[in-house]
């Protein structure tokens, strides 16, 4: 009898419904959710199956000041949740008393993780900038070594002396010269680009010239494996691996950029390799890759894959970094006339302490430029107001109790 009382209500259902009330009741149960989704949760709007996408594809012009505000509405931290499928949900955070905790307090308890890697893992390798545990720590002990020493900071000085003198003062004087409108930031980028690649490899991939800025395939495939590389970070992994299997689309893209970049990283490692073989030592050379590899520089051994990784890493911290602290350090200067006017009073009194010098050269001593603090103050306000890498990406090891009580599940970003 209940089936038979079943069978007819459903008959009735088949009867009566259509494919519009389906639909209409789809579109209630969703607004349903979005609604109750707004109320209950603080932070940027979580829609169904897209979670954040849309409202990030809204702000994606401002996205930085849209983080920014977003926290500080919701009193420092979000939740947040990726494309569905997309194995991506946690909290983003402005907290100090978080960020603390999970950068220093819990360091260890929270690594890049698998979610950062595996985006990045085709482009960088094992390289320091992708590495986690043990590999990081190797890496990161023997960089720091390294970059440390008397030998490689007198390096990095002269290196960047000489680009100076060479390129960028020649290039903004004819700039100058002929009134010409230029594009700041491109002109930095390519000097730390060239500053970067020289102390790391000690090979100058010329993005600089003297009196032109000519089209380098190193450094604009370079460009485009990182810009392709983080474009992995919004497309779920559902899309964006079969794309990279089947070869077709941004992975295309991806993928020749990353076979120039290999390449022409693999060629200065095999070179190198080849000099220390035919030397027998490289303690004529200072920049990174040669003191790595000798093999008495350091306790950790490097190999030619390694150090690959670990220099691509190093020029992919580098060289973005420094251009973009520059170019806004320089709109504020701009914008702020009295602080300029003060730290040229700083520099001048630096200058007039020395027995003689040529006014149309100067290069400051380390010590020299220890004694800027007005100067030291001013970037690290720079720094402050508009951050290099104004977001971290960190993924819970393990469950974890955050200040203020808010609960981090393992594998939670």
């Amino acid at each position: 009898m209940a089936v038979t009382l079943f069978e007819a209500i459903w008959a009735q259902v088949r009867h009566n419904l259509t494919l519009t009330d389906v639909a209409f009741a789809m579109l209630l149960l969703f607004f349903t959710r979005v609604a109750i989704q707004r109320l209950t949760t603080k932070g940027p709007m979580l829609w169904p199956i897209l979670g954040i996408i849309p409202t990030f594809f809204v702000h994606r012009d401002n996205a930085y000041d849209w983080v920014a505000d977003s926290t500080a509405r919701c009193g420092g931290t979000f939740p947040y949740r990726g494309m569905w499928l997309g194995r991506s949900n946690g909290i983003v955070t402005a907290d100090p008393a978080i960020v603390e905790h999970i950068l220093k307090t819990r360091f260890a308890n929270f690594p890049k993780g698998r979610y950062y890697q595996e985006r990045f893992a085709d482009f960088l390798g094992e390289g320091i900038f992708n590495a986690d545990g043990r590999l990081w720590r190797e890496q990161r002990r023997a960089a720091t070594a390294e970059m440390h020493s008397a030998r490689f900071t007198a390096y990095s000085a002269g290196t960047v002396t000489d680009l100076l003198r060479r390129k960028l003062l020649p290039l903004l004087d004819e700039l100058s010269a002929a009134a010409a409108t230029a594009d700041l930031q491109n002109i930095l980028l390519r000097f730390t680009f060239d500053n970067i690649c020289t102390a790391a490899f000690g090979v100058d991939p010329g993005c600089l010239g003297t009196r032109e800025l000519p089209d380098v395939p190193f450094a604009r495939a370079f460009e485009e494996a990182t810009e392709l590389s983080l474009f992995r970070f919004i497309v779920p992994p559902f899309i964006w691996k079969p794309m990279r299997l089947l070869n077709v689309g941004t992975e295309r893209r991806l993928k020749t950029a990353i076979q120039t970049v290999h390449a022409f990283a693999e060629k200065t490692v095999s070179d190198r390799r080849t000099e220390l073989q035919k030397l027998g030592s490289l303690d004529e050379r200072s920049d990174l890759l040669s003191r790595l590899m000798n093999a008495d520089s350091t306790s950790v051994s490097f190999s030619d894959k390694l150090l690959k990784d670990f220099c691509i890493s190093l020029i992919l911290a580098g060289r973005d970094t420094s251009s973009v602290a520059l170019v806004w350090f320089f709109w504020l200067l701009h914008r702020h006339p009295h602080v300029e006017t003060r730290i040229v009073d700083e520099i001048t009194r630096i200058v007039k302490k020395r027995c003689c010098c040529d006014s149309d050269d100067i290069v400051f001593t380390v010590d020299e430029v220890k004694k800027m603090e007005y100067l030291h103050a001013a970037l690290s306000e720079s720094l402050r107001l508009y951050p290099s890498v104004p977001i971290d990406f960190k993924e819970a090891a393990e469950d974890d109790v955050l200040p203020g009580g808010l609960r981090c599940g393992r594998g939670g970003e």
